[in-house]
């Protein structure tokens, strides 16, 4: 798509979009007659931009895009050779025709072919930031070797105009190879070369293409972005080009294992400034007919991905240590000094770690505005969320610094695993996001010791796996991907979390010593190159074999692949004789929808590790068995604990005798202190995950609650929130809710006195954590106490003179206060905390208020809310889209509300996010996850039936959700008579 008043006439060869294509007919004397008019339209532009160019620069580069093209002298491989003349034969040029060439691929291979290889890019482009141009010009040339004699090149291009491609075997030769057409196949996103005379095998040649684009505002490829200074809008162009969308901004070899060099000029206002992955190379250059723009020039790069390029035009301020800096807009400068203390740090951490220098000679970390992840690895340039990386003191929480140092760890560890070896196709995309997601708890602990890191994994990342692996719908962790759409809906709980506990797993049964030089050994072999997981598992097992840790007739392959090719993960049932003293494991899957267990046949390896009161700690192979027996000198009182610090990724159920020895000892004062803090957010998680499926008694599970009345650490009682949290959803629209209510408000009376509301000085931050956590729930139960402090430092602050620069309410806990007043209150709260949010700086404190926003009771007030975060220029961002209707969607009165809206807005979603964004994913996840009655689910199943072609990225999560709400149904069916019956017994 390209602005209506630039005109591209001066290019000599065929012009090919990208995407969908619409055509008029129009009879000869009318294409005459506009054609007339064109001609007197361009030559009044150019008299125009003569006369008016000494006294607006800004306001006329669209008109000037008209002689940049015809005098882009400095970059290599135009239509005109060096000195000016023409090229040697018109054959030279792609053919005026595409007629006969298919526009939608047959064929259901999306890869590229091999026959051509890149070897590096000379990539120029022109943003042009302006209201109502926003468009790009660009020019390549990849310089490609060819292993295959082939009569055709081809390459990625998507949404992108050509106008010109060139071939010819020599960079500055005046012989041109014949082509004879240029076409794109629009469902595979490639741009397909003819030529009439073949690129020869063992030979290179260089592939030259003028090409122009849309800055667009779905946060997809090269887009744009902006923010307000005094009401004046700054314009940023910036990029996100993971998995597939490269090839929005320049015609490429858009796969992970076409690694190639990159050298990079970028053309910006001279007032303004670029950043890219490598550093720049002497001073800008003025760009032809431009004059306000300058060329920033980068140097060459080392082997790398396209998915990993990034380059920013922006006019941001940087704080600097050393070769490492961190960007923002001036005014929020003063939040990257957190971000800035750590880098350096967790990049040092990693050194060491993985026994390898940063390769890069600088790191650059930006925040941007408008930016669809929460942030992006790019090799030397990441680009973050604002709310990821920008932090500042007494308004940004400490829960939001522990989250930046997560996110910068996260990043940072890519630089190696994904950036210096990169997994070949995205089929091993958990290689880089499981890898990453487990050692940014070990970067961000080597910052943050006294956070628990390790601990917290297993209620951050563990069992938040478990939920969504439950599923029959779930994935393997290494999962055979094709198009864009598919590639995108991996990345999920299950590359990230699972691939991350597995790994955990791996690291427990090696040591983290052998572990470590194995990863070592992995990274030096596949340097600058790309990788599988038996590459990975190879260099495993090697190491482990020379340090004698693992049986030498075993290799890792054999253990890792019942984890990574295999859907889900096992429950380990544990029977106990009490009369020989023997125990016995058995294996099969878990299963949220669990009705036939007995057709279940899926094996694993399972490292078993357990414990007893006598501090015997020993561990056991089930070696993809159904069944194993071992003779235990357990006596008949002593409990089994089996799991320890829930290192393996499977869930424990007992016999009753055992679960009920177990509850004795952790009722007992004190007692439950005998069990980790994190074998005790198991045994609540798998308790009453395994009663919710019907493999546990449910009196037996809420047993286990009970000794919660003790409990003060913050690890056990998260565990237990969420599987509550799972109840309190059940039953909050039903007749028996207030059972719910009086049994939580009986287990955190204690803890809420002792936490209280307001905080100390000096309280460590985990319990914080847990002040928040408990709080929240208290308050969301109506609590008399909590309530009313909520109301009265939000009124404090709403009567504030200045309330924007005054906010004395702890930034811990604003989002109990913000959400508690809201709720109660009427027009005014909602729309003060509106005005704060608009006018908010720090965008910790904006998604505070967007979260808040949606726990008003007012029906249209939420209506009105849904409506704005699908509006251009209502205030809210597209990032944040999906965040309003998780807010709505969590709040009991706007269930309903939000999925009513999904279904009656859905073309508009679609168009307003793009149909490809994760943000719609999410939408739809949040609005249909809690369904649990059959009306609800089967309103979903049709309008999915309805919608399936359109569903896209979000097909998977609309199955899961069907799938998810399905078991939630039973749930209620089988369990929630029981339960009452017990919370009635037990308050």
């Amino acid at each position: 798509m390209t602005h209506a008043r630039e005109d591209f006439t001066v290019m000599d060869a065929t012009v090919t979009t990208f995407g969908k294509q619409k055509f008029v007919a129009v009879s000869k004397s009318l294409a005459l007659f506009l054609f007339i008019l064109f001609i007197g339209c361009i030559i009044g532009t150019a008299l125009l931009v003569y006369h008016l160019s000494s006294c607006q620069p800004m306001s006329k580069l669209e008109e000037s895009t008209l002689i940049v093209y015809d005098k882009f002298a400095d970059v290599e491989a135009t239509t005109a050779e060096p000195d000016g003349s023409a090229p040697e034969t018109e054959e030279s040029v792609i053919s005026t025709t595409t007629e006969g060439v298919k526009t939608e691929s047959e064929v259901g291979d999306v890869r590229l072919p091999r026959s051509v290889r890149p070897h590096s890019y000379n990539l120029k482009l022109i943003p042009f930031i302006v209201e109502g141009n926003f468009t790009f010009h660009g020019e390549v040339t990849i310089l490609i070797n060819v292993t295959v004699t082939s009569h055709n090149i081809t390459l990625h291009a998507d949404d992108l105009i050509i106008d010109n491609v060139l071939v010819r075997e020599h960079l500055h030769s005046n012989k041109f190879l014949s082509i004879r057409q240029v076409a794109n196949e629009t469902k595979r996103q490639f741009l397909i070369v003819y030529l009439n005379d073949p690129v020869e095998a063992g030979r290179q040649y260089f592939v030259s293409i003028r090409f122009r684009g849309v800055l667009n505002d779905l946060l997809q490829g090269f887009y744009r972005s902006s923010y307000k200074v005094n009401n004046e809008t700054r314009w940023i162009a910036t990029t996100q080009f993971q998995a597939t969308d490269a090839r929005k901004a320049f015609p490429s070899f858009d796969e992970p294992a076409l690694k190639a060099r990159f050298q990079i000029s970028l053309a910006r206002f001279k007032n303004m400034s670029s950043i890219s992955n490598m550093p720049q190379t002497g001073r800008p250059e003025p760009v032809a007919n431009l004059p306000d723009y300058v060329w920033d020039h980068y140097q060459e790069s080392l082997p790398m991905s396209t998915y990993l390029i990034a380059f920013v035009i922006s006019d941001f301020e940087c704080l600097t240590n050393g070769t490492f800096s961190v960007w923002a807009r001036r005014s929020a400068l003063s939040q990257t000094k957190y971000a800035l203390q750590i880098g350096p740090q967790i990049l040092e951490f990693y050194e060491d770690f993985f026994g390898i220098k940063y390769p890069l000679p600088k790191t650059d970390m930006i925040g941007l505005p408008d930016f669809s992840a929460g942030a992006m690895e790019n090799w030397g340039l990441i680009t973050y969320r604002e709310s990821v990386l920008l932090y500042e003191e007494k308004v940004s929480s400490k829960g939001s610094l522990q989250r930046i140092a997560h996110v910068i760890a996260h990043e940072l560890a890519h630089q190696w695993f994904g950036n210096l070896v990169t997994p070949v196709w995205w089929s091993d995309l958990w290689l880089n996001e499981g890898f990453a997601t487990y050692v940014e708890c070990l970067g961000a602990n080597s910052v943050n010791p006294h956070l628990k890191e390790l601990d917290q994994f297993v209620i951050n990342e563990l069992h938040g796996a478990f939920m969504l692996d439950a599923l029959k719908s779930s994935h393997q962790i290494s999962i055979k991907v094709n198009n864009p759409d598919e590639i995108n809906d991996i990345f999920d709980r299950i590359s990230y979390s699972k691939g991350a506990a597995i790994l955990r797993m791996m690291q427990h049964f090696l040591s983290m010593e052998v572990f470590q030089r194995g990863l070592n050994k992995y990274l030096k072999s596949r340097m600058y190159k790309n990788a599988e997981q038996d590459d990975l598992w190879r260099m495993l097992t090697e190491q482990s074999h020379e340090d004698g840790v693992l049986d030498p007739n075993v290799t890792i392959k054999e253990i890792m692949d019942t984890w990574t090719l295999q859907t889900g993960f096992p429950i380990v049932t544990v029977q106990r004789n009490y009369e020989n003293q023997s125990v016995t494991f058995t294996q099969e899957r878990f299963l949220a929808n669990n009705d036939n267990r007995s057709t279940n046949s899926v094996l694993w390896w399972v490292p078993v590790t357990y414990a007893d009161p006598k501090k015997t700690l020993a561990s056991v192979w089930m070696r993809v068995e159904p069944v194993l027996t071992l003779d235990l000198n357990l006596s008949v009182d002593d409990w089994l604990l089996v799991n320890v610090n829930q290192t393996g990724y499977y869930r424990v159920n007992y016999d009753a005798r055992n679960w009920n020895l177990i509850i004795e000892q952790l009722q007992k004062k004190s007692g439950h202190l005998v069990f980790d803090p994190k074998n005790r957010a198991q045994l609540l998680d798998d308790a009453l995950n395994l009663a919710s499926v019907g493999y546990l008694d449910y009196d037996i599970a809420l047993n286990v609650t009970k000794y919660l009345k003790q409990e003060r650490e913050f690890v056990p009682w998260k565990a237990a929130f969420t599987s509550l949290d799972y109840m309190y959803e059940m039953f909050v629209r039903t007749a028996h809710f207030d059972k719910y209510k009086r049994y939580l408000l009986d287990l955190l009376q204690d803890v809420y006195k002792e936490i209280g509301f307001d905080e100390r000085e000096n309280d460590e931050q985990l319990v914080v954590y847990n002040r928040f956590e408990v709080n929240n729930r208290v308050c969301r139960l109506g609590v008399r106490d909590c309530v009313i402090n909520s109301i009265r430092q939000f009124e404090t602050w709403k009567n504030s003179p200045y309330p924007d620069h005054r906010n004395s309410i702890s930034e811990n806990l604003r989002e109990i206060v913000y959400c508690t007043a809201i709720s109660v209150g009427g027009q005014a709260e909602w729309d003060f905390a509106w005005e704060r949010y608009l006018n908010a700086n720090v965008e910790n404190e904006k998604e505070t208020l967007l979260m808040a926003l949606g726990c008003s009771k007012e029906i249209w007030i939420l209506s009105r809310y849904l409506e704005w975060a699908v509006t251009e220029r209502s205030g809210i961002r597209k990032h944040d889209s999906a965040r309003v209707f998780a807010a709505v969607a969590n709040n009991a009165i706007g269930q309903q509300l939000a999925y009513r809206f999904l279904k009656t807005n859905w073309n508009r979603l679609r168009t307003y996010l793009g149909a490809s964004s994760m943000s719609l994913s999410s939408i739809v996840r949040s609005c249909t996850v809690r369904f649990n009655t059959q009306v609800e689910v089967d309103d979903f199943k049709t309008f999915l039936k309805s919608k399936e072609d359109e569903f896209g990225v979000a097909l998977r999560t609309a199955h899961q959700s069907i799938e998810q709400g399905e078991a939630n149904v039973k749930w209620m069916e089988r369990h929630s008579g029981k339960i009452v019956k017990w919370l009635t017994a037990n308050v």
